[in-house]
C-alpha cells in the first residue's frame, strides 16, 4: 500500500510540472509576429550573394539592381 501512495505522490508531482511548463504547440503559434524569436531576440533576414551565393545578412548586404551582393567587387561583376 506505501508503494502506491508513493507512485501516486511521484505522478502528481510529475502532472504538476508538466502543467506548469509550455507546450511546443504553445511556443510556435501561427500569428505570432516574426520580429522577434522566443528568447526576445532580433530575427535577422538571410540573403544570398548573386555571384558567390554566401548567405550574409540583409543588413549587410549590397543592393543591386538583380539582387544582393556580399561585396562591391561581386555587384561590379554582375553588371548591377
Amino acid at each position: 500500500m506505501k508503494y502506491l501512495l508513493v507512485i501516486l505522490l511521484v505522478l502528481v508531482v510529475f502532472w504538476i510540472w508538466r502543467r506548469g511548463r509550455p507546450s511546443p504547440k504553445k511556443a510556435a503559434q501561427p500569428g505570432r509576429s516574426q520580429g522577434k524569436s522566443s528568447e526576445g531576440k532580433e530575427i535577422t533576414e538571410v540573403v544570398a550573394c548573386g555571384v558567390c551565393h554566401v548567405h550574409l545578412p540583409k543588413s549587410e548586404a549590397l543592393i543591386g539592381r538583380d539582387g544582393f551582393y556580399c561585396s562591391e567587387a561581386h555587384r561590379r561583376e554582375a553588371g548591377a
